[in-house]
């Protein structure tokens, strides 16, 4: 009788990602529920981030800052889980590197759109797209939560995950091209430039980091 390896794959840690989400989920509902709520929904509602604008509420915020490490923790999940997972040994340290990787790229991210918004003094409706891209990128990881919970415990087929979001990533889009139609018509050639820069460049290169 031939002896057969016994791999052991231990992600027990990815539970306690999960935990740690459901956490800031719990301390963000005890600061501002009703904020919370309203980006629960802001994909199936409307003037949302009008509202939000108004308040003009810090980045440094509480509330902010833990909607940002949550959506930074879920966004860094997702890539682990359909990219780097399958290239390495399932290990906390290379969610960590990746967790890095997507943490300075929001950083990085958030301090360009700042000053293109604040320090050249560009017009309203210049902040308003910059606020929608990033607050519905806030809404994406919250439904996006849910789908790795269900393949991390239910459905482990990739497809699903992949799927699910991909369909979460275009409502996102279709969300912020509706909100910023004559933005978008009147400066069509330096969206697709901005999109295609700061979108998808970093996935390629997240890709091409963890493939070579």
């Amino acid at each position: 009788m031939q002896a057969i390896e016994r791999i052991i794959t231990n992600d027990s840690w990815i539970t306690l990602v999960i935990v740690l989400a459901i956490v800031l989920l719990a301390v963000m509902k005890m600061l501002k529920p009703t904020k919370l709520y309203g980006y629960s929904i802001a994909f199936i509602t409307s003037g949302f981030f009008h509202k939000r604008m108004e308040e003009r509420a810090s980045f440094f915020s509480p509330f902010n800052l833990l909607l940002f490490f949550f959506t930074t923790l879920i966004i860094s999940l997702f890539l682990y889980l359909t990219i780097v997972a399958e290239l390495y040994t399932q290990s906390f340290l290379s969610f960590s590197g990746v967790f890095f990787f997507v943490l300075v790229y929001f950083l990085v991210r958030f301090l360009l759109d700042y000053i293109i918004s604040h320090v050249l003094g560009l017009s309203s409706i210049i902040s308003y797209f910059l606020y929608t891209k990033s607050g519905y990128l806030y809404v994406l990881s919250m439904w996006l939560f849910p789908v790795i919970i269900l393949y991390q415990y239910t459905f482990t087929n990739k497809l699903f995950l992949i799927s699910s979001f991909c369909v979460l990533l275009i409502i996102r889009a279709f969300l912020i091209l509706s909100n910023n139609k004559k933005l978008v018509i009147s400066k069509l050639f330096y969206f697709i430039l901005y999109f295609c820069t700061l979108e998808i460049a970093p996935l390629l290169i997240l890709y091409k980091t963890t493939t070579t």
